[in-house]
């Protein structure tokens, strides 16, 4: 495990390169499921391996993260390459990909698995070591090609454009902490598919509504307790 910390890395006179991976969270209206991505390979020319996840070779450019002082939330852009129509033919299945959960994680080359290594070792790998996880939901297409698909994402604060005093007034997204008190689920653990799990570390909410329902059962008198107001629209 690495003596150093992200911190102390980025301080060097050459730093490592940073490593930028994207997590895309699908609902259960587009039939659910995780799909890892980073745009290149490891040292190995096979797909990058970070925190025991495995993230396909994609390409992809991301733009627009950056906070301004003007007080207003960024609106980031996500493109991804189009090769053959394949993006195409998954937003036509997908609902455009609407509402999608977007996670850009960013880490350096030195932390990275050993696995990504011809040697296998790296006595710098460390897991803990990154940046702060950004989390995105994509609001529309914003570009479609035969070569590229852009979309525009937003911040799950400005999604709705709607507050109240104490909640941001968002419709199928649960502001509860996962078996939290404000949750109140307690029952058996299910996976990122919303399906009934045994495996170890596998337990998993996606904070859509149909993940509730899902638990429905196993909720105290069956009374789920969603943290979004699926009532709302958009103004």
């Amino acid at each position: 495990m690495s003596n150093q910390t992200i911190q102390q890395q980025i301080q060097l006179l050459a730093p490592d390169a940073i490593f930028e991976f994207f997590i895309i969270d699908l609902p259960q209206r587009t039939g659910g499921g995780r799909f890892y991505f980073h745009a290149g390979t490891n040292e190995l020319n096979q797909p990058v391996i970070w925190q025991g996840k495995t993230y396909q070779p994609m390409p992809i450019q991301a733009t627009g993260f950056d906070i301004s002082g003007e007080g207003k939330l960024p609106r980031p852009k996500l493109k991804v390459a189009n090769f053959g129509g394949v993006i195409s033919a998954e937003l036509q299945a997908k609902d455009d990909l609407l509402g999608c959960q977007v996670t850009r994680k960013r880490t350096m080359l030195c932390f990275l698995d050993a696995d990504n290594f011809e040697s296998k070792i790296n006595e710098d790998a460390d897991p803990n070591q990154h940046f702060p996880d950004d989390v995105w939901f994509i609001d529309q297409k914003s570009l479609e090609t035969p070569e590229v698909v852009e979309f525009e994402l937003a911040s799950v604060y400005d999604l709705m454009g709607v507050q109240l005093p104490n909640r941001q007034v968002m419709r199928n997204y649960c502001q509860w902490k996962y078996r939290s008190a404000e949750c109140g689920y307690t029952g058996r653990a299910f996976d990122k598919d919303d399906k009934p799990t045994d495996i170890a570390g596998a337990d998993f909410c996606s904070k859509r509504l149909e993940s509730c329902r899902a638990r429905r059962n196993y909720f105290a008198d069956g009374i789920i307790a969603f943290g979004g107001f699926p009532g709302a629209t958009r103004s």
